[in-house]
C-alpha cells in the first residue's frame, strides 16, 4: 500500500508517518516536503522503524505546486492531506491560499487521474470547522482565518466529484513532542489574566497517537463503508475542562504546577470579547494579523467559549476506532519525557 502524505513534517504528520510505517511493513510513503529541514524531520520520524527511511520518498514542493503534487500522486492508493497554515492569527488570504486553494488543487488533480481506481482522499480537519455552526457558511468572519479556512476546505471537498473521501475532525491535539499547543498554553497560564479568564465550554481533546490511529484506520477501512464520510475523533475519556487540561498537560510537559483560575471571580465573557475586538481594530497595531500574545484573540476565544465539542461514536462504529492511548498513559508519557529532558540538561551543564 502506498500513501501520499502532505504536511508530513508537522507535529501530526511526523507522528503519523512513524505510526503508519510501524503498523505494516508493506506501506511506503510519498511525503511532500518544502525544504531540507522538512526532509530531515520526515526522515527522522522513520528512523526507528524497520527500513523506515527506505520506505519514504521525499517529494520536494508545496501544496500549491501542481508539478510536485502530480509527482506525489503517482501510483498511490491513499492521499492523506494535512498540510495547512495552522496559526490562529494572520490575514485570511494567506490561510485561504494554502488551506483552501491548496486543497482544491489537490482534489482537482486526483479527479483528473485517468485511473478508474482513484486513490482515497483523507482530509485532516479540526474541531474549528464547526465555526459554521455559529456563523452562516457564506459569511464566515475573516478574524477567524484558520477556522474559516477549515470550513471552506471541507466545503470544497464535499462538492468534489470524488466519492471515496473521509474527513477527520480532530479535537485539541496533545501529546509528546508538541511544539504548537503546549507552548501556547504554557505562556497563557503564566499570564496574570489567566487567573480571571472566563469559564469555557468543556473541550474535546485528541492524543496525537489516537489521531494517528484514526487516520490509519481511515486508510485501511473497506471502500464499501465509505462515501464522503465525516468522522469526529476525541479521546475515549471524553470532554475535559480547560482548567484541568492546562493543569495536566502543561504540568506534565514542563514538570510544574500551573496556576488555576480563581473559583470565585471570573471575568464576564462579554467584557473579554469587547476588549479583544477593540484591540484587533486598533490601526497599525496589527494584533492578530501579524502577531498575537499568548494565544489571546477572538478566534482563540470563540474556540473556548462556544460549543465545539466532538462525538466519536460514528468513528467507533464504522472505523473501529478505540482510542489506543488513555489520558493516564498520555500523561505518564509526558512526565517520563520531561524527566529525560531535565536529566539531559543537568548532565550537559
Amino acid at each position: 500500500m502506498k500513501f501520499f502524505v502532505t504536511g508530513g513534517s508537522g507535529y501530526l504528520g511526523r507522528n503519523f508517518i512513524q505510526y503508519a510505517l510501524s503498523q505494516n511493513d508493506n506501506i511506503s510513503i510519498n511525503a511532500l516536503s518544502r525544504s531540507s529541514v522538512s526532509d530531515e524531520l520526515i526522515l527522522k520520524s522513520a528512523g526507528n522503524i524497520k527500513k523506515g527511511r527506505e520506505r519514504i520518498r521525499i517529494i520536494r514542493g508545496h501544496i500549491n505546486d501542481e508539478n510536485s503534487l502530480k509527482e506525489g500522486l503517482d501510483g498511490v492508493n491513499v492521499v492523506i492531506h494535512m498540510a495547512a497554515k495552522v496559526q490562529p492569527y494572520g490575514y485570511y488570504e494567506e490561510h485561504e491560499r494554502i488551506n483552501v486553494q491548496g486543497t482544491a488543487l489537490l482534489l482537482s488533480l486526483i479527479e483528473s487521474l485517468q485511473s478508474s481506481n482513484k486513490p482515497r482522499f483523507i482530509y485532516i480537519s479540526s474541531f474549528t470547522a464547526r465555526l459554521s455552526d455559529h456563523f452562516p457558511i457564506d459569511s464566515l468572519p475573516d478574524w477567524a482565518p484558520y477556522s474559516k479556512s477549515k470550513c471552506l476546505s471541507e466545503k470544497e471537498i464535499t462538492k468534489s466529484s470524488l466519492e471515496d473521501i473521509i474527513i477527520l475532525r480532530l479535537g485539541w491535539l496533545w501529546g509528546k513532542d508538541d511544539n504548537v499547543l503546549v507552548p501556547m498554553l504554557y505562556n497563557l497560564c503564566r499570564n496574570p489574566i489567566w487567573k480571571i479568564t472566563p469559564q469555557s465550554f468543556p473541550l474535546s481533546i485528541t492524543h496525537v497517537t489516537n489521531a494517528c490511529e484514526a487516520i490509519y484506520l481511515s486508510c485501511v477501512t473497506e471502500k464499501n463503508n465509505i462515501f464522503k464520510s465525516i468522522y469526529e475523533i476525541e479521546d475515549v475519556e471524553g470532554k475535559v475542562e480547560m482548567d484541568d487540561f492546562v493543569e495536566f498537560y502543561v504540568g506534565s510537559a514542563y514538570d510544574i504546577k500551573p496556576p488555576r483560575p480563581f473559583k470565585i471571580f471570573r471575568t464576564p465573557k462579554w467584557l473579554v470579547w469587547v476588549l479583544f475586538t477593540i484591540v484587533e481594530h486598533i490601526p497599525l497595531l496589527g494584533y492578530s494579523k501579524t502577531w498575537i500574545f499568548d494565544g489571546m484573540n477572538r478566534e482563540c476565544f470563540i474556540c473556548l467559549h462556544r460549543n465545539y465539542q466532538l462525538d466519536s461514536t460514528k468513528a467507533k462504529e464504522e472505523l473501529n476506532y478505540i482510542s489506543k492511548v488513555s489520558r493516564e498513559q498520555g500523561i505518564a508519557e509526558l512526565i517520563e519525557l520531561s524527566k529525560k529532558n531535565t536529566n539531559y540538561l543537568e548532565n550537559s551543564d
